[in-house]
């Protein structure tokens, strides 16, 4: 039992050097965000409680109790991260339905043609689905950020016009702050046009699951279409979007 146990510890350790590695690798991009940060902290508590619980555990009274108390929520944590990855890459394997109305979800851009890798990929994946089904239309959502030239959407609706995409097919949502608000807005849109309910939701898988119950709650019925996501950059958006799972599972049970 003793080797067994000491098989899981040399496990875990590489383990959590793993993850210390796999968090960093946002850095070859230039950027190390929340999520990665949130990351490497996670995984440099797990490293320390492999390293020093058997040093607490073994000095006794208030000591050891606290190591096994941050050991259980640690446990949870680690189960609760395990439940939420689950539901991101299940939500991720859909495959839409033809000829029906694309939804593109906003992100950062940098001029009326200038979009940031994510947002590049999800209006490339939305050209390939309208090329490929000529009688969809296709609603651009994404307003204004402080930090932004023009609304994301503005450049969605250029770089798809460019690419040979009539004007016409293209339905606008500039107004928009969050993804809640993308929806909420884009499902108006669907309405005054008598698009329907069913749409085709395009994103990242990373941000799918939530994406996908967001809008359910605006009034669509969702299937995803997956956008690419930058590997090196995969996991920033993997520790974010736990996170904002997280906030947003807790805010549901408080709101409801």
């Amino acid at each position: 039992m003793k080797r067994f146990l000491t098989f899981l510890r040399i496990g875990g350790i590489l383990l959590c050097c793993m993850g210390l590695v796999f968090f960093l690798l946002p850095v070859l991009r230039g950027g190390f965000g929340l999520g990665a940060v949130f990351g490497e902290c996670v995984c440099l508590l797990g490293l320390a409680l492999l390293l020093f619980f058997g040093r607490f555990s073994r000095q006794g009274g208030w000591k050891k109790g606290i190591a096994r108390l941050v050991v259980s929520f640690y446990c949870m944590g680690l189960l609760w991260a395990s439940y939420l990855s689950a539901l991101l890459f299940s939500a991720a394997l859909s495959t839409p339905p033809e000829n029906l109305p694309v939804v593109v979800l906003g992100a950062r851009v940098y001029g009326e043609e200038q979009m940031s890798v994510s947002l590049a990929n999800r209006v490339e994946k939305a050209w390939e689905y309208l090329e490929e089904n000529p009688e969809a239309p296709c609603i651009v959502t994404g307003g204004q950020g402080s930090d932004e030239p023009c609304p994301e959407a503005a450049t969605q609706k250029n770089v798809l016009e460019s690419r040979g995409i009539d004007r016409e097919r293209i339905f606008v949502e500039d107004r928009s702050r969050n993804t809640r608000e993308n929806l909420l807005f884009a499902k108006e849109i669907a309405e005054e046009q008598n698009l329907g309910d069913q749409v085709v939701l395009v994103t990242q898988g990373f941000h799918m699951y939530r994406a996908t119950q967001l809008a359910k709650a605006a009034g669509f019925t969702p299937y995803g279409l997956v956008a690419a996501t930058d590997p090196l950059l995969f996991p920033e958006y993997y520790g974010r979007e736990l996170l904002s799972l997280t906030k947003w599972q807790v805010e549901r049970l408080v709101l409801a």
